[in-house]
């Protein structure tokens, strides 16, 4: 029974003093852990000024990025094109004040998760918006009355206004795709595909360890300040992280197979397949997507609208149509 009393008092003292010792780390933390360049010698103080300043705390700035994520397991679904399971990942709005979670897009209509089931097989339609679908997983047709293209992972699609065309999945596995509704000032008088594993990877990446190939550009019929792209990060690397000035518009959607994270700010979330964040334009909240697995490359779906013309960028391959006679 002493033992055990004195082993109480013991531990008793142990918690008293690792308390205290708690307690002066907290009063002292600001000068534990911080750089305070005051009192210290000149040469030092040169020194630590030549560091990079960071960026100002999400709190500080008073932004709440929740506003600028979305993902389509929080939102409602509807059919488009008879055969189509839509469900809004973005929204268009307004970046700049309070608003809605998600309607952030300033200059693209709606960005959605698409799943057409087994089989499902649309009639031949004309929608009065541009579209950009990106397909992620499964196997499929589109044609347009006279031609025809296979769809699967890593197909980019841009469909005119008014294009007929008609979209069938040709197996019993879900076809899943990215779409992109919005307005084109320019817009193309044809459907143009390509295969994303087809196009050349950049030499040397942009912000530290984005690989990015341009799917579409200007010259597709998009905007003179617009690129869609897809962007492949090798195993365990990070991005530079930056902000981007008001009207420069830049999203990032994470393709599947892979869970990853960003960063926006001084918070980080997580980013599983289908999440997609638009940076904000303040110029001051900073973003940055991470690979943090250590044998699997990542990618990124990648929308950017800037403030300048990106002028004259090389000729892309495309996928032509087959007749679609052949099939018969």
């Amino acid at each position: 029974m002493f033992v055990q009393i004195e082993r109480r008092r013991a531990l008793h003292s142990l918690i008293s003093a690792l308390a205290s010792a708690s307690v002066t780390l907290l009063l002292c933390g600001s000068i534990s852990f911080a750089q305070n360049p005051k009192n210290l010698p000149p040469e030092i103080a040169a020194e630590l000024a030549k560091s990079p300043k960071p960026p100002p705390s999400n709190q500080v700035v008073g932004i709440d990025v929740n506003r600028f994520v979305g993902s389509p397991l929080l939102s409602p679904v509807h059919v488009t094109e008879n055969v189509i399971f839509q469900r809004s990942i973005l929204r268009g709005g307004d970046p700049y004040h309070a608003g809605d979670p998600g309607a952030v897009l300033e200059y693209w209509k709606d960005l959605s998760l698409g799943t057409m089931l087994g089989y499902a097989r649309s009639a031949i339609v004309e929608v009065p918006d541009e579209q950009f679908w990106y397909v992620e997983s499964g196997k499929g047709r589109l044609d347009n009355g006279n031609g025809y293209w296979d769809l699967h992972e890593g197909i980019g699609v841009l469909i005119p206004p008014h294009a007929r065309h008609r979209i069938e999945n040709t197996t019993d596995v879900p076809l899943q795709m990215l779409i992109l509704t919005y307005k084109a000032t320019t817009p193309r008088g044809d459907i143009l595909v390509r295969d994303v594993h087809s196009l050349p990877l950049p030499e040397e990446g942009s912000h530290w360890n984005y690989f990015g190939t341009n799917v579409f550009v200007p010259e597709d019929g998009l905007e003179p300040n617009e690129v869609f792209a897809v962007i492949c990060m090798p195993p365990m690397t990070n991005s530079e992280p930056h902000a981007h000035i008001p009207h420069q518009a830049e999203v990032w959607i994470k393709l599947p197979p892979f869970d990853s994270y960003m960063m926006l700010g001084s918070e980080v979330r997580e980013m599983p397949p289908n999440t997609a964040f638009l940076s904000p334009p303040n110029s001051q909240t900073t973003h940055s997507v991470l690979n943090l697995m250590k044998d699997e490359s990542q990618k990124w779906l990648y929308l950017a609208h800037w403030v300048w013309d990106l002028g004259p960028l090389p000729k892309l391959p495309t996928v032509e149509p087959k007749p679609l006679g052949n099939l018969h």
